[in-house]
């Protein structure tokens, strides 16, 4: 095709989406506020902006957690972090991933546990229940603690008694990636070694999500313009730059699935009695169990990648959040030491704590809680109505008329913003310090309306589809806050760093003004 006519092809695609997007009911009754554009609509600024949830912070300030923005093409899309509507909304059927959202899982992790929806989702998750029960995950504190110890050791002999500084966005991955092998598929990346086996996989993890904030404005009219097309003609027509960088992803993922996938069964084969309830041994399994909770070969393929990435962006991210904080927050991070010495002063200097003796630290568990308020890996999700239905509220919203609304009508078709970033910051949950560092608010935690599974907290998401894994990263957060707080003081580098939080699909930290140094949180240790 000449330019001329990619030109002409691409206008009669706009066409049709403007038809399209032009049939989806309308949210004129909400108040919110006007686009820059009404082109890109507020999705681009958004995911433009210098810091994630500047905008949205000051929108849900002014319009209150309910309110409308626009996508491009002027399509309506309202935007909630209402907790009772949240609540709602993650309980029902009725609001499904957006088919545009499904497709970027399927480049991502190929056909797993974060692309299936209705049937075919809640086999994947009958088939993954037994791996992640509170009794088998208490198994894998020993892989924590191991893989935690290895990084205290590389940073006393790296540091040797002297203060240096280390980028957390490129230490904590390491240890995540490593514990995530070893716990759930018995299996050695070596990625703290520095085995160059599996460097590119880890490689093409780090800055994946980067070229989501460096879209150009034509590439996001064509994301838009993609969600109308068939579903794989939007797909072929053109790749993107972060296209590109997701399908070297899976491509490195499904190798590594395969391989960690043939040396389990090799072993399986040896020892065909073996009761293992790591994840890879229940996952094996299901290929011989009925067809209620029965995955394929691919599918058990697209679960190992699913938790490869999730697991370790979630976990690394968070805890790289948790000690910049600690950094600067002095005196939260002597008080999280003070209760670690106190809990060593009855146990002993025994390796092997227990997640009971993790979970006897109030101020420790509220400083990781405040943490994931304050610093959501994933603070945004698209949904999709797929059938009529009035969405309740607990903080009443003015309508363009003046009028208190306290529920809001949503026709199918509707897309909906879900905010987890604002509602985190919600003074009517949090209190008038909704934006600032209290881990205190946790220990005296009174909601009216509870929501997500841990501390208030969506964590991913919530509802039926809440992250599975969510007990998984906590155990594996509190092993990693314990060991390093223990073993070293964290401070902010002296001649000072300027973070930004970077909205890319996740939300990840640079160093303003330097994006060609990628994903960045350097601190004095």
């Amino acid at each position: 095709m000449s330019r001329i006519e990619i030109s002409r092809v691409f206008k009669l695609l706009c066409l049709i989406a403007l038809r399209s997007f032009r049939r989806i009911s309308r949210l004129d009754f909400l108040r919110g506020p006007k686009p820059v554009s009404y082109l890109l609509g507020h999705e681009y600024e958004i995911s433009h902006q210098s810091d994630a949830g500047q905008l949205e912070f000051e929108w849900v300030k002014k319009y209150g957690p309910t309110f409308r923005i626009y996508s491009c093409f002027s399509e309506d899309v309202l935007l909630i972090a209402d907790p009772m509507g949240l609540q709602h909304i993650f309980q029902s059927q009725c609001y499904p991933k957006t088919r545009d959202i499904r497709l970027i899982a399927e480049r991502v992790f190929g056909k797993g546990l974060l692309w299936a929806t209705g049937k075919t989702h809640e086999r994947h998750r009958r088939a993954l229940n037994s791996a992640f029960s509170t009794q088998q995950l208490k198994q894998y504190m020993s892989f924590f603690q191991e893989m935690t110890f290895k990084l205290v050791t590389k940073w006393n002999d790296q540091l040797e008694e002297n203060p240096a500084v280390l980028n957390m966005a490129h230490w904590m991955p390491k240890v995540t990636l490593d514990v995530i092998g070893q716990s759930a598929f018995d299996f050695n990346f070596g990625v703290l070694d520095g085995t160059a086996e599996y460097n590119e996989l880890y490689r093409t993890m780090r800055d994946m999500f980067l070229d989501s904030k460096s879209s150009s404005p034509l590439t996001e009219i064509y994301t838009a313009v993609r969600r109308r097309l068939p579903e794989r003609f939007g797909f072929r027509l053109y790749t993107t730059k972060e296209d590109r960088r997701f399908a070297a992803f899976l491509s490195a993922a499904r190798s590594t699935a395969r391989s960690i996938l043939l040396q389990k069964q090799e072993a399986e084969i040896l020892n065909p009695n073996s009761d293992d309830k790591d994840i890879i041994s229940v996952l094996i399994r299901t290929k011989y169990d009925d067809h209620k909770k029965r995955l394929s070969e691919e599918e058990i393929v697209s679960q190992i990648a699913t938790i490869i990435l999730a697991g370790n962006e979630t976990t690394s991210s968070t805890m790289s959040w948790m000690l910049y904080e600690l950094s600067r927050n002095t005196e939260s991070q002597a008080r999280v030491h003070g209760e670690i010495a106190s809990l060593r002063a009855r146990t002993g200097y025994r390796i092997a704590l227990t997640s009971t003796d993790y979970d006897s630290m109030p101020y420790f568990n509220a400083v990781m809680k405040e943490t994931l308020r304050l610093h959501p890996i994933l603070p945004i999700l698209i949904r999709e109505a797929d059938c009529d239905d009035t969405l309740p509220l607990s903080v009443a919203v003015r309508s363009r008329t003046g009028r208190l609304l306290s529920h809001v009508p949503i026709r199918k078709g509707q897309r909906i913003m879900l905010h987890l970033g604002a509602y985190n910051r919600l003074t009517q949950v949090w209190g008038d310090d909704a934006d600032s560092w209290n881990p205190i608010r946790f220990l005296t935690e009174k909601k009216d309306v509870r929501v997500g599974v841990y501390g208030n907290l969506y964590m991913i998401s919530g509802g039926i589809r809440s992250c599975i894994g969510w007990q998984f990263a906590v155990m594996e957060l509190q092993v990693m806050l314990f060991e390093l707080i223990e073993s070293f003081e964290f401070s902010l580098p002296l001649e000072g760093v300027d973070i930004q939080r970077i909205p890319s699909i996740l939300m990840v930290p640079m160093i303003r003004g330097k994006p060609e140094l990628g994903v960045q949180l350097p601190l004095q240790v």
